[in-house]
């Protein structure tokens, strides 16, 4: 059997976090979801996900910086 798909997923809301992340451990993706792109910073250097879903609009770090600083590590870079 293979390891799931990794999704990394950012959303401040914890209404919308609560029911995406549902959903996709129901269809069987790995989970790790952050409530800031802070928090999705500090937890991408251990991370290796197949995809990233980042909310648009956040308080602290919108999704566009936050995906910037993503792409400036290396094992994120792609």
């Amino acid at each position: 059997m293979s390891e799931p798909l990794q999704v990394l997923y950012v959303e401040d809301e914890p209404d919308i976090r609560a029911v995406v992340e549902l959903a996709l451990e129901y269809e069987g993706f790995g989970l790790v979801a952050c409530a800031s792109g802070r928090v999705a910073l500090d937890q991408a250097p251990g991370l290796r996900p197949d995809l990233i879903l980042l909310d648009v609009m956040m308080p602290d770090m919108d999704g566009p910086t936050t995906l910037r600083r993503l792409r400036e590590l290396p094992h994120l870079a792609d």
